[in-house]
């Protein structure tokens, strides 16, 4: 078993944002630690450059790394609310726009046209996309 440093990107700091965290991971190669790493909770599970590295370390970095991580309240919240009160502006200055991330629709993107799914008008276009396949169901 050996020592890994992984630098992931994280979650749960906006719509299209992410912030670079790094975790200590014990594993038996580079891949496995990546793979274990994907699986942390706030990772960005879904996004294929959600690992930005994967390096392996001695005993002391990886300590160092493990209390870094303790120590930072971003790594400790349990909550949406118990992050905003711990580190709200920390976050906000930290937080990296996602440039892979896509937004559906937005304020330039709408005309102002009805969407119909067959006959029926859509009233509420973004819920009824986040609610229903994501298929392309929408005719202007």
């Amino acid at each position: 078993m050996a020592l890994f440093e992984v630098c992931a990107k994280c979650g749960h700091v906006g719509r299209g944002k992410y912030v670079d965290k790094i975790f200590a991971v014990v594993a038996v190669d580079a891949k496995t630690a990546a793979k274990i790493a994907r699986s942390i909770s706030r990772v960005k599970h879904h996004h294929k450059d959600a690992i930005r590295y994967v390096v392996e370390i001695d005993r002391e970095r990886y300590m160092e790394i493990r209390w870094m991580n303790m120590a930072d309240p971003y790594m400790n919240c349990s909550s949406k609310r118990e992050q905003k009160e711990l580190c709200g502006d920390y976050i906000d200055y930290i937080a990296v726009r996602d440039e892979h991330c896509c937004e559906e629709f937005t304020k330039e993107d709408r005309s102002g046209k009805q969407l119909y799914d067959g006959k029926k008008v859509i009233r509420n276009p973004r819920k009824y996309y986040r609610k229903y396949d994501r298929d392309e169901r929408f005719v202007a």
